[in-house]
């Protein structure tokens, strides 16, 4: 990285390189990984193209088309594909995915379909430099990956269902980490990816693990791109603790408190490791009152889950209580916030 932050970012730029492809370690843990997020309420229909590469050159990728719009998800997963060294992302193809890296950190294409149903032509372009978990003092965890890149932008282009065609121009969001993968070491965690017009973004993960909560993220609002410094993250679940709704106050290191709120429009449950389940919520968003779409990824041990979800959660109980309202979340103070 290059220590010198632009006017208007609080971490500094992530070298070009780090959108490629880069060199693992030739072990199964390690993993390089791309996603990219689509969210169209209007439709009640949301996807995810997910690819993957471990350090063995064994490589993967899913795309799941899912909501109210559709019934069933619709799947197209491959995985255990030997791919060569030399495959970048500027021209990757694993099953049904197709992913072209353009500019670093600016622009991308993605193409894909599923069960012979769905097809996706998505074009991405960033509205704020890369964040890297790793500009945080204390680095991206080192079980999640060597370093992990978050970032928001403009969304284009068509999705296709069963024939039927439906363009989109609206917000998005893409990640791409490499390093080790290691599913077992995290306890639970929410990353949040909320966009609200391509000036007014928020993402976070908030991760338990090795009994602390770690924090990574950034808020762009008002021209400035921020880390973010603290959450409170408040939700509403049904009894597989699929979250229904959110409030959430985010302080950022500029001192700026933004809130957003949400409700699950579509949901997909994704058992991505023996072990271990991810829920996919995909979110009619507001930042600060203002309309956008989002998402919340929450991990839970596949175990504990189980064990939960058999479990009597009767309504009226502290943790499927109604959320509180806005006046009462400001009034909590910033010690009971969760801290990075």
């Amino acid at each position: 990285m290059n220590d010198r932050t632009p006017p208007g970012q609080t971490w500094p730029p992530v070298d070009p390189s780090h959108d490629r492809r880069h060199l693992l370690p030739a072990e199964p843990l390690a993993r390089e990984s791309l996603v990219f997020m689509l969210q169209l309420p209007e439709h009640d229909v949301a996807c995810f193209v997910y690819t993957w590469v471990s350090g063995l050159g064994k490589a993967g990728s899913a795309f799941v088309v899912y909501g109210p719009a559709i019934g069933a998800p619709l799947v197209e997963i491959h995985d255990g594909i030997d791919v060569p060294a030399s495959a970048g992302f500027d021209d990757w193809r694993v099953g049904e995915v197709h992913v072209r890296h353009g500019r670093p950190f600016e622009t991308a294409e993605v193409r894909a379909a599923a069960a012979g149903r769905a097809a996706l032509d998505y074009r991405f372009e960033a509205v704020h430099p890369a964040y890297a978990y790793g500009s945080h003092p204390d680095g991206c965890p080192g079980w999640v990956a060597d370093n992990r890149i978050e970032q928001s932008g403009k969304v284009s282009g068509t999705l296709t269902l069963d024939g039927k065609s439906i363009p989109f121009e609206t917000m998005g969001h893409r990640d791409h980490s490499w390093g080790t993968r290691n599913w077992l070491f995290s306890q639970h965690w929410k990353w949040l990816e909320a966009q609200a017009g391509p000036d007014r973004a928020v993402h976070f993960w908030q991760l338990h693990a090795l009994g602390r909560t770690m924090l990574r993220g950034y808020v762009l609002r008002d021209g400035e791109t921020c880390e973010v410094d603290a959450v409170d993250f408040r939700f509403e679940h049904d009894a597989q603790l699929v979250p229904t709704r959110i409030h959430v106050v985010v302080q950022d290191k500029l001192g700026r408190e933004t809130v957003v709120t949400g409700d699950t429009f579509a949901t997909y449950p994704f058992a991505v490791s023996p072990g271990v389940m991810m829920h996919e919520n995909s979110m009619r968003i507001a930042i600060d009152g203002v309309p956008g779409v989002g998402h919340v990824e929450t991990f839970w041990p596949a175990a504990y889950l189980d064990h939960v979800t058999q479990s009597d959660l009767s309504a009226g109980s502290p943790i499927t209580r109604g959320l509180p309202d806005a006046e009462g979340l400001h009034e909590r103070t910033h010690d009971e916030r969760t801290q990075p």
